[in-house]
């Protein structure tokens, strides 16, 4: 028994072992059911990737054993020198980091870089509304022209320097699940296209072909 500001407490450690115990077993089993689960998802990505990349030559990294991977897929293009992927699951192995980690990163993600061999022209991105809690998603937001746009019931805010860039990037955007696209975008500099999306099956299959599409229609050679 406990005195705590006139209050009386009285602690039963028999009962607190068996929280623990208990809270022990749960944490247990979470534990190699999330870890499952994360292996399954990660070959099911990694198999859908090498479906549609179909690379000559591929390197991965694997993120923490049981969240994801990095991988760099060597391709046979004229244009594109590299395909690059990096998948982040959430960590459904862990009881006490599941609820922050669906809080601070709200799911599943997976991040597409296509890199060009030559230089490309444009600089725009389409970022959908709320995908970034924290800041825009871009850096030196000030130099772009930016607008709002819907597509497909989809709420985008699309920065940009030149209009016709716009236009095309968004055309392409308009044939994509945009339930499941989060940010994709032109970047000269790096000679990228990236893309940042949930990593389902069908949306690998209809990213990947486009930004492919979108890295012949941006590149200069």
């Amino acid at each position: 028994m406990a005195d705590l500001f006139g209050l009386s407490f009285s602690f039963d450690l028999s009962n607190l072992f068996a929280i623990l115990v208990i809270f022990a077993g749960v944490a247990t089993l979470q534990f190699f059911y999330g870890r499952k689960l994360n292996l399954v998802l990660m070959r099911n990505v990694a198999e859908t990737l090498e479906e549609v990349v179909k690379p000559k030559d591929q390197l991965y990294t694997w993120l923490g054993g049981y969240i994801g991977f990095k991988v760099e897929y060597e391709v046979d293009d004229p244009i594109v020198e590299k395909i690059e992927a990096t998948l982040t699951l959430l960590p459904r192995h862990s009881i006490m980091y599941l609820p922050v980690s669906k809080v601070t990163l709200g799911g599943d993600r997976l991040f597409l870089v296509v890199r060009s061999r030559h230089a490309v022209k444009g600089d725009v991105h389409a970022i959908k509304k709320g995908t970034y809690r924290l800041s825009k998603g871009i850096d030196n937001e000030i130099e772009y022209l930016s607008e709002v746009v819907a597509i497909n019931g989809a709420e985008f805010q699309v920065f940009y320097k030149k209009r016709r860039d716009k236009d095309k990037l968004l055309k392409h955007l308009s044939g994509l699940p945009v339930d499941k696209v989060k940010h994709i975008s032109v970047t000269p500099s790096t000679r990228v296209i990236y893309a940042f999306v949930v990593p389902d099956k069908r949306v690998i299959e209809e990213v990947i072909p486009r930004l492919l599409q979108i890295a012949r229609e941006f590149t200069e050679f």
